[in-house]
């Protein structure tokens, strides 16, 4: 189960799109770049807005991917969810993996979290946490959680993971809190039927994301040291990872009602109409880039204006997750 695609809704744009060619292999641009993997297509697509150069099919990934991170410097990493293997690649080179963790088949992991040398995978159908070890590519440990484990994240020592309603739709959601020490539940957080994501932002704050795809969708915010629920923003739709911008985050609805949420983590928000379907978001050079599952595009968005300025044409089907990279970081 891929984010729930069958809840996508087809909206076009007609805007410029660029056809920019890549470089040959071994000639990758230099710079920030812009990366997103094609979910159905099981491959990355890379844009260096520096040389304006888009490189189609970059990378090949596993069999539909889920979720990517930024791993340092250059460098990032893809989990695939129906071929169970994490991958690493270099941005400074396209085309070669770097490295490859298998997990175990059929556990469809769904999201992961990087501490150091150490990976935390969600598994969504073996109610497990896997602990891999990076630099050996082993699976050091399995962790116990309750039933669909997807979202997963790591702070104050302690492991965060959210719970969707698929395959076992009687889940009710919300968040355990796990010692990673000894694999232990030491608190539960009610945050409502599929929270499906997480996403620890730079505040330090951690974004539960919760919807049943009936316009119901809501944020909750978590201080993961006291454990305590901050504020609940009750903002409809199907709210997606937000990526910050001044005091404000912008999460895309392409799952739920279009457009994108703006909202402060007081719990004040705004919604804000696009003709576009964002499915995930990344800012680079000021420039919002939004993933479009049902389009094939990723579209290039004024960070003020909020307005769709120019669009690329992904290599593959169904683009997603995507972050932007500035090597020097």
């Amino acid at each position: 189960m891929n984010r729930f695609i069958f809840f996508a809704v087809i909206l076009l744009l007609t805007v410029s799109c660029r056809d920019a060619i890549g470089p040959v292999e071994g000639n990758t641009p230099k710079g920030p770049f812009v990366v997103w993997f094609n979910g159905l297509s099981g491959n990355a697509d890379a844009y260096f807005p520096e040389s304006d150069s888009l490189i189609q099919i970059a990378w090949v990934t596993g069999e539909v991917p889920n979720h990517i991170l930024h791993t340092g410097g250059s460098k990032f990493a893809v989990l695939s969810s129906a071929s169970a293997e994490l991958r690493f690649f270099s941005g400074e080179e396209t085309g070669t993996t770097e490295g490859t963790i298998f997990l175990p088949q059929g556990s469809n992991p769904y999201s992961f979290v990087l501490d150091n040398t150490t990976a935390y995978v969600a598994l969504l159908l073996e109610e497990r946490i896997a602990v891999v070890n990076t630099e050996t590519a082993e699976i050091t440990a399995f962790l116990d959680s309750r039933t669909n484990p997807s979202g997963i994240e790591y702070s104050q020592g302690k492991i965060f993971v959210s719970y969707s309603s698929y395959p076992d739709t009687q889940s009710p959601g919300g968040v355990s809190v796990i010692d990673p020490s000894t694999g232990t539940e030491i608190s539960w957080i009610d945050t409502g039927v599929n929270t499906h994501w997480l996403k620890l932002q730079p505040s330090g704050m951690l974004h539960c994301y919760s919807t049943t795809y009936t316009d119901d969708g809501k944020i909750t915010i978590i201080d993961p040291s006291s454990i305590s629920i901050e504020a609940v923003i009750e903002c409809g739709g199907a709210p997606g990872e937000a990526i910050r911008r001044g005091n404000w985050y912008i999460s895309p609805d392409g799952w739920g009602s279009g457009g994108i949420i703006r909202f402060k983590e007081s719990g004040e928000f705004t919604e804000v109409d696009l003709p576009i379907a964002p499915t995930n978001l990344a800012v680079c050079e000021s420039t919002l880039y939004a993933s479009s599952f049902t389009a094939n595009k990723v579209y290039m968005i004024d960070e003020v204006s909020l307005t769709v300025i120019d669009s690329l044409e992904a290599g593959g089907e169904g683009p997603q997750g995507i972050i932007a990279i500035v090597p020097s970081n």
